[in-house]
């Protein structure tokens, strides 16, 4: 029985082994598979005369093909036809580096010649970027559901194209707003940094229509509602500094008059710092889909000025500051209230690009 279930598992990796020649994958057209295989054996010094001919047959017709699909497609004048004319010079490219490391002997004998392609991949790299962002940016526009979806098709292509365009992140982040019916917005803090109840409501108090009209935002989760995305203000760290009092005492005279001039400067700053990250349930679940640093800091800030002495000696610039006065330092509650409220704005802000 041993052997009756092991001669078709042999048969069936046979099969495979045939299928995979260099002859059954180039009859099949299958050019870039036999450059892939085949390529490094005979950069390894393997001298298989047909496997050699089958590599150097593939590699003059696929890049054949893609010249010519090239040149057709210049021939348009379209702008949209950047993005296929991008991926085919890479894919020529990609066969001409593959290729280098043939001895010398087998390049000469398969008419290998050094393509220099690199300025027409970035020329066409670059038109194939300023098309796709243009297309990206008339989608948005309309704010639909089914243009969203378009959109991330072409977002995906232009991460093909740079996966360094820095559109990219917000582009996914727009794309999801415009395909979620609703869009879950929370407040959380790492487990070092404790926030008040106070803090996440102003964090999450957002006017009417400040937010995009294109989805409905909640910040009270729904069990019913089909999420596509949240976003969460996640707090890292809060910085409250003590209270700082300055003073600089100087003197001043008017003819045989001398009064004494002290400026106070009264500081008090609260900084809230963390990431807004935006989670896209179809991703990864331990990796947001964008995460954006913030910084947000609510200072206080007072000046007065005392003087002992003769007023009659003081300065105009001395007198115009003499009707200021010591107030209270706010409380860190209220300052961090006030970094709640410009995080928040900050969150609109952000979705709002």
């Amino acid at each position: 029985m041993k052997y009756i279930r092991f001669i078709p598992a042999f048969l069936l990796g046979a099969m495979l082994m045939a299928c995979n020649t260099p002859k059954k994958l180039y009859e099949a057209q299958e050019y870039d598979q036999v450059i892939q295989r085949f390529a490094p054996d005979i950069c390894g010094g393997d001298m298989n005369v047909k496997r050699i001919n089958y590599v150097a047959a593939s590699y003059h017709k696929a890049n054949q093909a893609d010249h010519e699909r090239i040149q057709s497609l210049k021939s348009t004048g379209q702008p949209d036809v950047w993005p296929e004319i991008y991926q085919r010079y890479c894919s020529m490219k990609g066969r001409n580096d593959a290729l280098k490391c043939f001895p010398s002997k087998v390049k000469k004998g398969m008419n290998y010649v050094k393509l220099d392609l690199d300025d027409d991949v970035a020329v066409a790299r670059n038109k194939a970027e300023n098309f796709l962002v243009a297309k990206i940016e008339q989608l948005f526009a309309s704010g639909t559901k089914e243009d969203g979806q378009t959109a991330l098709k072409y977002i995906i292509q232009l991460a093909k194209t740079n996966e360094n365009n820095p559109n990219i992140s917000r582009y996914l982040l727009r794309s999801n707003l415009c395909m979620s019916e609703k869009v879950y917005i929370g407040c959380n803090s790492e487990k070092s940094v404790s926030l008040t109840p106070e803090f996440k409501e102003m964090v999450l108090a957002f006017d009417e229509g400040e937010l995009p009209k294109y989805t409905d935002f909640e910040t009270q989760w729904d069990r019913n509602a089909s999420y596509v995305c949240s976003v969460y203000a996640s707090v890292g760290e809060i910085e409250i500094s003590p209270v700082r009092l300055d003073e600089v005492t100087f003197k001043e005279t008017n003819g045989s008059k001398t009064v004494e001039v002290t400026d106070y400067s009264q500081k008090k700053s609260v900084k809230v710092s963390g990431f807004i990250n935006v989670w896209s349930y179809g991703d990864r679940k331990d990796k947001p889909l964008l995460s954006i640093p913030f910084e947000v800091t609510s200072t206080f800030k007072n000046d007065y000025t005392t003087i002992k002495g003769d007023r009659e000696a003081c300065s105009a610039e001395t007198l115009s500051r003499l009707n200021t006065n010591p107030v209270p330092v706010p409380t860190d509650e209220s300052l961090l209230l006030d970094a709640a409220k410009q995080l928040n704005d900050l969150i609109a802000r952000e979705l709002k690009k």
